[in-house]
């Protein structure tokens, strides 16, 4: 077994159809597929490195490590990093792996800590805990692993009826009282902007909810940053093509209230980013726009509705079950580089914390 290093934009687009290939033989989230991946470098990666590494067994790819390599500063002090692509905007981030795992991680990590980049560090963050590399990565950095997020998520029975059964007493008479309360009030409409004639539109009208709902409490909110804007712009024109996109918004008396944007991908949706109009929050319009999006999702057998990483409130008012992601993180071998990292820890630390709290505050997640 070798590895093949893939350094370059060029060669990592033409990788599509292998990359493909590889995932249709391993478990996987929409975060690791070549179209979220490629479309996220693109608009990201400027100032970093690519280190797309494939394992390959006798001419046929086992294993891809997608990783990219870049460098921080803070204070003149220097720390070069080694991450999954698509960090800190994937959800789910591994390895994709289909045979001979631990040989394949061992590979990788081997051939890391012979590459010119000068790295501190390998940080592997948002790595679901049915990952089958985390044993291997633990077995290689004991005592590394820590859990980093949440991630709660609804199993979706065959019927809807079934769904709203499995419902806590409290949120079945919110939804029932809600609805009543906005068809006595408005002329109702659900809108779904999921196809590529419509998903330019549904878009456009994502980013003002959402943007008005975080400007309403005093923050930019995700979209205020451009770059932002136009990579979903880009994934959502993609995606639609695909037929992964999930965009619907909810209408009330022709004023568009809620939105939802997120991924239906091997019977899996995941939420991704929400927005609603806070004039009409009494109204809890995003619950009304949910179930109607569950009932949607069922009828086309979706079995999961994941609400990705986060604890907030209103995703435990529809379900208690969850995951949890880790992080496991290996420093370069020496004496030098771990205290060189143990000291650099201290201010990363605390600069990486109010970060999380902006990320947190500025709107990834709405209601």
């Amino acid at each position: 077994m070798n590895i093949i290093e893939i350094n370059n934009y060029r060669d990592f687009i033409s990788l599509e159809e292998k990359w493909r290939e590889v995932l249709q033989r391993c478990n996987h989230t929409i975060f690791s597929t070549w179209e979220w991946l490629s479309i996220w470098w693109k608009h990201f990666g400027n100032g970093k490195r690519l280190y797309v590494l494939l394992a390959e067994d006798n001419g046929k790819i086992i294993g891809i490590a997608p990783l990219m390599y870049s460098v921080d500063t803070l204070f003149g002090l220097r720390r070069g990093k080694i991450e999954f692509i698509g960090t800190p905007d994937s959800d789910y981030a591994d390895f994709i792996l289909v045979d001979r795992i631990g040989e394949c991680i061992k590979l990788f990590i081997d051939y890391l800590n012979n590459i010119p980049a000068k790295w501190d560090y390998i940080d592997l963050k948002e790595m679901p805990e049915n990952s089958k590399s985390l044993p291997f990565l633990n077995e290689l950095c004991p005592k590394s692993l820590k859990t980093v997020n949440e991630c709660t998520f609804m199993s979706l029975p065959k019927s809807y009826e079934i769904f709203l059964m499995n419902l806590n007493h409290k949120m079945k008479k919110d939804l029932s009282r809600t609805s009543r309360r906005i068809e006595e009030t408005f002329k109702v409409k659900f809108a779904d902007y999921s196809d590529s004639r419509s998903v330019s539109e549904g878009m456009q009208l994502l980013f003002k909810l959402h943007q008005k709902r975080w400007e309403s409490r005093g923050f930019p909110g995700i979209f205020a940053d451009q770059k932002v804007r136009d990579f979903h712009f880009e994934m959502a024109q993609l995606l639609s093509q695909r037929k992964w996109l999930r965009l619907h918004l909810l209408y009330l008396s022709g004023k568009p209230v809620a939105a939802e944007y997120g991924f239906a991908y091997r019977s899996k949706f995941y939420l991704y980013i929400t927005g609603r109009d806070p004039e009409y929050y009494k109204y809890s319009v995003s619950n009304l726009l949910r179930a109607y999006i569950v009932r949607k999702l069922i009828e086309e057998k979706v079995t999961e509705y994941d609400f990705i990483r986060g604890k907030e409130d209103f995703k435990k008012r529809w379900s208690i079950f969850s995951r949890k992601n880790y992080q496991i993180m290996l420093v370069k071998k020496g004496l030098v580089a771990r205290i060189q990292h143990h000291l650099y820890d201290e201010y990363w630390h605390q600069v990486n914390r109010f970060h999380y709290i902006f990320w947190m505050y500025s709107g990834r997640k709405d209601c």
